[in-house]
């Protein structure tokens, strides 16, 4: 198991240690200053780290994984390694609260359920993690879309902060969203407010992996960006990225479309200029329901700058500039590892919300 910590700047003023394997004890006295944990689960590694009322997270850790394992052998992992962050940090059991895990799939957070998470194993699917991750840990468990997480952190602590109405976007293997309205983290009777990447652009469009056509994520994805590129890379009109490359096709990712596009490939340049088009229609119908005031975008994808915010810019102003002159602020996600401090915060929350006198 590979693990990589950062270096905690915090120290408990209790003591109190957890050993590796064993739960965590829960307590809760009044006036004691509280942790939550976060984990944010990917398909290659997840993240883990804790925070105190009030701020980001203090220590995290990231470990590899990979989504062809069985969920009994990852969350296994994941109470061993979030007991050594306790142990490692010096946190007083009593302190820590609950845990709050993002994840990348439909999810079911009433009862802490996975409907669908595409790409693992088997054994995810239909799967009460909540209840399974508690059960190891001795601490209450919550569950949350890994994009709504991180369009918490970003609404709390990050480039929202102060907002009442957002969009959070995240751009990446996948397209996600989150809303905000009136300073509440939405989600409706099926879990799918918010579900940007699912936004139909065009009803002639490509099929997307849900059974819909012309999605975003269909166009905005990395993986979508890849696909797109292969084309004028096959065709000789790409050579920057073939040389970026290496002329290895399994080199070619939307990191390499990017970094073409920042030599001047036209080509590249080109594909960012029609993602940003999508993702700017899509705000755009996300404005015209909700009269959003800010969206907050993120993701690799979003890491290549100004030739994707520019584009997305410019189509949301033409698609919603007649409704009204008050445009949203569309700025790039700001905090560091928003998918686990989402889910912290999400803990907390939740906790306060089934504690509250």
């Amino acid at each position: 198991m590979d693990i990589r910590w950062s270096v905690p700047v915090y120290r408990s003023p209790a003591s109190g240690k957890c050993p590796r394997r064993q739960k965590l004890t829960h307590y809760s006295k009044p006036g004691f200053p509280t942790a939550t944990i976060g984990i944010d689960l990917g398909g290659t590694r997840y993240k883990i780290g804790w925070q105190v009322a009030g701020g980001g997270l203090t220590d995290t850790v990231t470990l590899s994984t990979g989504s062809h394992r069985k969920v009994d052998v990852v969350l296994a992992e994941v109470a061993e390694a979030v007991s050594a962050m306790v142990e490692r940090a010096h946190l007083a059991r009593e302190s820590i609260v609950a845990v709050g895990i993002g994840v990348p799939a439909v999810i079911d957070p009433a009862v802490g359920r996975i409907i669908l998470l595409p790409n693992f194993s088997e054994s995810w699917q239909g799967f009460l993690l909540t209840d399974a991750l508690s059960a190891l840990i001795g601490l209450p468990v919550y569950l949350i879309n890994d994009a709504r997480s991180f369009t918490l952190a970003e609404a709390r602590l990050g480039a929202g902060r102060g907002t009442a109405n957002l969009l959070g976007v995240t751009l990446g293997t996948g397209v996600g969203g989150g809303l905000v309205l009136d300073g509440k983290l939405r989600f409706g009777p099926n879990h799918m407010a918010g579900e940007f990447g699912h936004i139909s652009i065009d009803p002639h469009g490509l099929r997307c992996g849900c059974g819909g056509l012309g999605c975003i994520e269909s166009y905005a994805s990395g993986p979508a960006i890849a696909a797109t590129a292969l084309r004028p890379l096959l065709q000789g009109r790409a050579p920057m990225l073939r040389e970026l490359i290496g002329g290895d096709l399994n080199e070619l990712d939307a990191d390499a479309v990017a970094a073409a596009a920042r030599e001047g490939e036209a080509e590249c340049r080109e594909i960012f200029e029609r993602v940003g088009h999508a993702v700017g229609l899509g705000i755009a119908h996300v404005m015209k329901i909700a009269d959003i005031e800010r969206v907050i975008v993120g993701g690799g994808v979003a890491e290549a700058g100004e030739m994707l915010f520019g584009p997305i810019r410019e189509t949301v102003r033409a698609n919603t500039a007649v409704f009204g002159p008050v445009q949203p602020q569309i700025a790039a996600a700001s905090i560091e590892q928003p998918g686990a401090t989402g889910a912290a915060l999400w803990a907390r929350e939740r906790f306060s919300e089934e504690h509250r006198a």
